[in-house]
């Protein structure tokens, strides 16, 4: 008879449920009971609006979807690839200051997706539906964690007990399960906030990413399915007030002069919604019984829109530690298990974390503008370079 082992995952984000997903349809499903918990309701997609929260996903989170099963439902419901990325700093008519990336250049049909956070999610709560292992319990949150040689028990805020081999808390930047266990981060607030809006554009986004730095931070507009476009433009945070107060046509002006009208005009805005902007590091990973996972782990500048594409690493490379210790016997839950994972994804994260954050930091110094044109023009005419950063962010370079 199996002797299963119980994994609790705690968060109801795309991350949370990838883990139950890839643990619930896995090798080791059969020895595997996963209880994941999530304080509040997962919303639902709607087919006939475009969800404002958005994600640009690489080839590497299109293949763990695949994997899941759930890739099939998101492609076949709505998803926007995007072949090209131009980015800028001056003109980019000119070409002077510019990058352009072309997935036909390293012969791939796509540098990813634009997929919706509701739609992400649907589609993977989708296939935990249908796994027998996998048990969902919406509307709990976490009062205690108790930590034992052999177990973790969390009492929820009804006053349940639940205990398991291994909690993995894919709970958010604001992560509870780190927050009552102690775990201690690092990291800043960027004095910023992040503008999100979907804008009609009078030229066609000719399924291209654009993405222009600007002292105040860098605006990006990536492509919709229905021929809008996405935008992300960070700000001081003060501006970014002010623009939220102002109207539509107030808005619109002034992000036509921000984008040097890459796009043409811009005849349309939907609502706006800003968050703030950080970068965070937890100075450890996991603790016995307990790992983090995705932004209860790391969070990152969404210059580049990396964070979900991490979250989705650290969910594969977690999953791939557990069953390589059910494999050999060894309990899942185990301090030296955990560390392994730690040990593979916390460097790679903190890599892109100071890479992102160098990135933003340089392209906001004053005083060094002809200097990062030059840079800009640099890679762009080197084109084994280009290759190889349109390969890592694939996540193909391994």
């Amino acid at each position: 008879m199996i002797r299963r082992q119980s994994v609790l995952v705690i968060g109801g984000g795309s991350v949370g449920l990838a883990v139950a997903a890839l643990l619930g349809s896995g090798d080791h499903a059969e020895a595997l009971q996963v209880v994941l918990l999530e304080p509040r309701s997962i919303p639902k997609w709607d087919p006939k609006h475009i969800d404002l929260r958005v994600y640009a996903l690489s080839r590497a989170s299109q293949w763990m979807l695949q994997q899941i099963g759930a890739w099939h439902h998101i492609s076949e419901a709505r998803v926007s690839p995007y072949r090209r990325m131009r980015v800028w700093e001056s003109s980019p008519i000119s070409g002077l200051g510019s990058l352009d990336f072309d997935s036909a250049d390293i012969g791939e049909p796509d540098l990813g997706h634009i997929v919706e956070d509701v739609l992400l999610r649907e589609a993977l709560l989708r296939r935990l539906e249908v796994l027998p292992n996998v048990e969902l319990r919406l509307g709990l949150g976490l009062d205690k964690i108790e930590v034992g040689p052999r177990d973790v028990r969390v009492t929820t805020g009804n006053g349940e007990i639940l205990s398991g081999n291994l909690l993995i808390a894919a709970d958010g930047s604001d992560s509870r399960v780190r927050t009552l266990l102690g775990l201690s981060v690092s990291g800043a607030s960027y004095d910023q906030k992040a503008i999100v809006a979907h804008v009609g554009t009078r030229k066609e986004h000719m399924e291209t990413a654009w993405q222009r730095f600007l002292k105040t931070g860098p605006l990006a507009f990536l492509p919709l399915t229905d021929g809008r476009s996405s935008v992300v433009w960070s700000m001081s945070s003060q501006h970014a007030d002010s623009l939220l107060e102002q109207s539509s046509k107030k808005f619109i002006n002034q992000l036509e002069v921000a984008s040097e009208g890459i796009l043409g005009g811009v005849d349309s805005v939907s609502a706006r919604v800003s968050f703030k902007l950080r970068v965070m590091h937890s100075r450890r990973y996991c603790c016995p019984r307990v790992a983090l996972v995705g932004d209860a782990a790391h969070i990152v500048h969404p210059l580049a829109g990396q964070g979900m594409n991490m979250g989705f690493l650290d969910a594969v490379e977690i999953v791939d530690v557990i069953e390589n210790a059910l494999n050999r016997g060894e309990d899942p839950g185990d301090l030296r298990t955990l560390r392994r994972y730690e040990r593979n994804r916390k460097g790679e994260n903190l890599k892109m974390l100071l890479a992102l954050d160098g990135l933003n930091r340089f392209f906001r110094f004053p005083g060094i503008s002809l200097l990062r044109v030059a840079g800009l023009s640099v890679v762009n005419a080197a084109s084994p370079v280009k290759r190889a950063l349109m390969r890592e962010a694939l996540g193909l370079s391994k």
